[in-house]
Protein backbone atom coordinates (compact mmCIF):
# COMPACT_ATOMS: atom_id res chain seq x y z
CA UNK A 1 0.00 0.00 0.00
CA UNK A 2 1.16 3.86 -0.80
CA UNK A 3 1.05 6.49 1.88
CA UNK A 4 -1.80 8.01 0.15
CA UNK A 5 -3.69 4.73 0.70
CA UNK A 6 -2.80 3.45 4.37
CA UNK A 7 -3.96 7.79 5.85
CA UNK A 8 -6.95 7.37 3.57
CA UNK A 9 -7.69 3.89 5.16
CA UNK A 10 -6.87 5.23 8.73
CA UNK A 11 -9.07 8.10 8.49
CA UNK A 12 -12.09 6.20 7.44
CA UNK A 13 -11.25 3.87 10.40
CA UNK A 14 -11.40 6.92 12.50
CA UNK A 15 -14.55 8.49 11.02
CA UNK A 16 -16.34 4.61 11.15
CA UNK A 17 -15.33 4.31 15.36
CA UNK A 18 -16.59 7.79 15.48
CA UNK A 19 -19.95 7.09 13.68
CA UNK A 20 -20.12 3.93 15.95
CA UNK A 21 -19.66 5.68 19.26
CA UNK A 22 -21.96 8.56 18.20
CA UNK A 23 -24.61 6.19 17.78
CA UNK A 24 -23.80 4.71 21.10
CA UNK A 25 -24.43 7.68 22.65
CA UNK A 26 -27.65 8.83 20.51
CA UNK A 27 -29.59 5.68 20.65
CA UNK A 28 -30.02 5.62 24.66
CA UNK A 29 -30.40 9.47 24.60
CA UNK A 30 -33.51 9.91 22.03
CA UNK A 31 -34.80 6.75 24.55
CA UNK A 32 -34.31 9.19 27.45
CA UNK A 33 -35.97 11.71 26.20
CA UNK A 34 -38.38 9.38 24.68
CA UNK A 35 -39.04 8.46 28.53
CA UNK A 36 -38.36 4.27 27.34
CA UNK A 37 -35.31 4.17 28.86
CA UNK A 38 -34.68 2.89 32.67
CA UNK A 39 -32.27 3.59 34.81
CA UNK A 40 -30.92 -0.30 34.56
CA UNK A 41 -30.01 0.21 30.86
CA UNK A 42 -28.13 3.55 31.20
CA UNK A 43 -26.15 2.77 34.31
CA UNK A 44 -23.56 0.99 31.96
CA UNK A 45 -23.77 3.75 29.68
CA UNK A 46 -23.21 6.65 32.26
CA UNK A 47 -20.24 4.69 33.97
CA UNK A 48 -18.59 4.33 31.01
CA UNK A 49 -18.65 7.93 30.42
CA UNK A 50 -17.52 8.53 33.96
CA UNK A 51 -14.67 6.64 33.38
CA UNK A 52 -13.40 7.70 30.59
CA UNK A 53 -13.47 10.72 31.15
CA UNK A 54 -11.81 10.77 34.29
CA UNK A 55 -8.94 9.06 32.46
CA UNK A 56 -8.87 11.75 29.74
CA UNK A 57 -9.01 14.46 32.53
CA UNK A 58 -6.20 12.54 34.62
CA UNK A 59 -4.32 12.05 31.20
CA UNK A 60 -4.78 15.97 30.77
CA UNK A 61 -3.84 16.88 34.26
CA UNK A 62 -0.39 15.00 33.81
CA UNK A 63 0.11 16.48 30.54
CA UNK A 64 0.13 19.74 32.25
CA UNK A 65 1.99 19.27 35.16
CA UNK A 66 4.97 17.98 32.86
CA UNK A 67 4.68 20.87 30.48
CA UNK A 68 4.35 23.21 33.83
CA UNK A 69 7.28 21.31 35.22
CA UNK A 70 5.62 20.70 38.76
Amino acid sequence: MTENQVATRSTAKRWTLRGIAVSALIVPMLAVVGGQASAAELTPIAEYLDETIAATSASLVEALAALLGV
